[in-house]
């Protein structure tokens, strides 16, 4: 038989004895041309003149050894799938193979039949063929051979006939028929996701009683895989919903990390702790809500909030020791799209105090992920981590979900139940558990810039960070916040006890800010007006002399020493204010005649020795002590001053008073530093108040 000018791929696959697959590869390597296939289903003819001659003189030989005659054109309009069209090239191929042997063979047919499937069962004869097809026994060969004959040697006699591709029917339906088809379809792709057998079950019923034929389990399951094969995103829609379908069918977003700078996005996200902790108000244990933020170019958690449940007040605390971690206010914060995070308070819509919107105020983008889409809020995976690798070695660990529940917290469960400790952290553990996870978590690799951690990219891009006043204002906007009363310069809150010297002589309602996760600082305000920041109070040794070390009696010191000023400005006030006792009073128009009869006080000087008499200098004597007394005697002004002050306006106190209220002359740097305090914004909007009006007080008493 003569060799043609084009091939298609089936046709090559039987004369090379190789797949279609490796057919299509080895004309992509052997870069061959093709033509168009003529008739019906279209496909490729390769080029046999485009092809290395190695490929030409074995096609060539093939052609000559097998004496297979060419593949009949088929006139059939319907299309063959693929898989059945293989199978019927190598039946076909198998039967024109065993015609020829028997032609060739000098015994009998039944003999040469015999030999040639005890040549091809063995795998020497045709073994890509007998890979696809199996054995083949003679009665299967003569039954094919009539089949050919019977349509003038058209392959596609030969092809498998399963599938509604006889029919002409869509790809993929099975041979249970239509209304069997239609009746499982619709039983099985249920939102009730019911068993493929059940569903199976009802469909038989249904056809029994319009008197069709019911189909077998295994067709019926054959079936569906082939319409699953084809319509995944139906099944997915009709029996998990629209967000199973984008989850695992739909297109998504391949996120570029690297274009990211450290602040430019934070992600936050609430995570219902999978422990129970102990409730300090209540005392009994309570799940609580994690808040948290991460950075999403670093990786790195910066803050976090620990609430009986989300809220804004979480969020904001949470969102302000972030932004205080990283240094500089962030370019966009990406929040859940949950109430919490979605509340007037943080978009614009402020009705709290006079904020006109916290971020719109501090130039903050903000953006809500879409409701139920995990995969666009990288924390996700932090929560996961943390559930993994330190939630579940809790011993007050409940699980994710029922399924996942301990063995202890099962019913009957005597013997686990009893290797129990019942042990469940308190509040200050949960804290502690986190930032010792998120501290190790910083130095792990960084999933997506390999080389490095989370902590060397979030440092190398970390901001400078903020001044007092900076962090007072944002303080202000993000930290919860609580009605306190001071008294005695402290206040309780929060089962703690926070004192400041500022706090001293004010009896009023103040407002408190500060984070449940960090009760270090305390900023206290009166009206928007920031009073001074207070700090948890620090005990000391009760005999601190005689069995505490050095730091505990430096300690009760400072603590006389500011006991003392603050008495001591307290005396002066008042002394500026009462002046002479009963002066006022005594202006009343009952109180004329006694205030007439009424005299003052006046304190007798205690009698001293009379000084010497100092001879008289003159003028010349008194220029000579002029001049020593300006270069040699005049030294600075000489008055003791602690070591250490707590504050700069502890240290103005003390200057206050020794040159205002006492009139000591200052050292140069002494009055230099009470000039800079005193234009201090801290002088200017809170602590000057007072010393004001003592130094208007002082200056009327030396006026009168």
């Amino acid at each position: 038989m003569a060799m043609k000018d084009a091939y298609s791929t089936q046709e090559l696959a039987v004369l090379l004895c190789l797949v279609a697959s490796s057919i299509i590869r080895k004309a992509r390597d052997e870069n061959w041309g093709w033509r168009k296939r003529p008739g019906r289903g279209g496909g490729k003819e390769w080029l046999v003149s485009s092809m290395p001659e190695a490929t030409r003189i074995q096609i060539a030989k093939a052609v000559a050894e097998s004496s297979v005659p060419a593949l009949p054109v088929s006139s059939n309009d319907v299309v063959i799938p693929d898989w059945a069209n293989n199978i019927g090239l190598a039946r076909f191929r198998l039967v024109m193979e065993w015609r020829v042997r028997c032609a060739k063979s000098k015994q009998t047919k039944s003999m040469a039949s015999a030999m040639f499937e005890l040549a091809y069962r063995s795998g020497q004869l045709l073994p890509n063929i007998h890979e696809q097809l199996g054995d083949v026994s003679i009665k299967t060969l003569y039954r094919w051979d009539a089949i050919l004959r019977d349509h003038n040697d058209d392959y596609q006699a030969l092809c498998d006939r399963r599938g509604a591709w006889t029919s002409g029917g869509p790809k993929g339906l099975g041979q249970v028929g239509r209304e069997a088809e239609s009746a499982f379809l619709k039983a099985y792709l249920n939102d009730h996701k019911p068993s493929m057998r059940l569903a199976w079950l009802a469909t038989c019923s249904v056809l029994e009683k319009h008197g069709l034929e019911t189909p077998s389990y295994s067709s019926v399951a054959r079936m569906f895989k082939r319409f699953d094969a084809e319509n995944h995103d139906v099944v997915v829609l009709m029996r998990e919903g629209a967000k199973a379908l984008e989850d695992k069918v739909g297109k998504f977003m391949n996120r570029d990390d690297g274009l990211l700078k450290v602040g430019d996005v934070l992600v936050a996200d609430g995570h219902k702790l999978n422990f129970l902790i102990i409730n300090p108000e209540t005392g009994k244990p309570a799940r609580y809500t994690l808040v948290g933020w991460q950075d999403w170019a670093s990786r790195m958690f910066l803050g976090f909030e620990l609430m009986p449940s989300e809220n804004t007040q979480a969020i904001a605390s949470s969102l302000y020791r972030s932004i205080i971690q990283l240094g500089k206010k962030p370019g966009c914060v990406l929040l859940d799209n949950g109430k919490a995070f979605k509340n007037r308070f943080f978009e614009g819509q402020a009705d709290i105090e006079d904020l006109d919107g916290l971020y719109l105020r501090l130039g903050i983008n903000v953006m809500h992920s879409q409701p139920y889409a995990g995969r666009t809020k990288i924390i996700e995976r932090w929560w996961g981590d943390f559930d993994r690798q330190a939630e579940c070695a809790i011993d007050s660990y409940i699980g994710r979900s029922i399924a996942d529940k301990p063995a202890h917290l099962m019913r009957n469960e005597d013997w686990q139940q009893s290797r129990q400790t019942g042990w469940v952290p308190t509040l200050e553990d949960a804290k502690r558990l986190i930032t010792d996870y998120a501290k190790w978590k910083a130095i792990q690799p960084h999933p997506k810039r390999p080389g490095t951690t989370p902590w060397e990219v979030f440092a190398a891009g970390r901001g400078e960070g903020f001044s007092e006043d900076e962090r007072a204002d944002l303080a202000r906007g993000f930290l919860y916040r609580k009605k306190i009363r001071p008294a005695r310069c402290r206040f309780a809150m929060m089962g703690l006890t926070f004192e400041s010297d500022e706090l001293y002589g004010i009896n009023k309602e103040l407002t408190a800010h500060y984070s449940f996760s960090d009760l270090s600082e305390v900023y206290v305000y009166d009206n928007g007006r920031l009073v001074t920041v207070a700090r948890p109070v620090e005990s000391v040794h009760p005999m601190a002399e005689l069995y505490g070390t050095a730091l505990d009696v430096s300690k009760v010191k400072e603590m006389h020493k500011s006991a003392a000023r603050l008495r001591s400005g307290t005396r002066k006030l008042a002394e500026a204010i009462g002046g002479e006792a009963g002066n006022v009073m005594m202006s009343l128009p009952h109180m004329q005649g006694v205030a007439e009869r009424r005299k003052p006080i006046v304190l007798r000087p205690r009698a001293v020795d009379a000084l010497p008499q100092v001879p008289e200098l003159s003028e010349e004597e008194s220029a000579q002590l002029a001049a020593i007394a300006s270069t040699e005697f005049m030294e600075e002004p000489a008055y003791d001053m602690p070591d250490f002050f707590a504050s700069e306006l502890e240290k103005y106190s003390t200057l206050f008073e020794l040159s205002i209220i006492n009139g000591t002359p200052l050292k140069q740097e002494d009055a230099e530093f009470m000039t800079r305090y005193e234009a201090s914004e801290e002088y200017q909007t809170t602590t000057g108040r007072r010393f004001e009006e003592l130094r208007q007080l002082s200056g009327l008493e030396e006026t009168a």
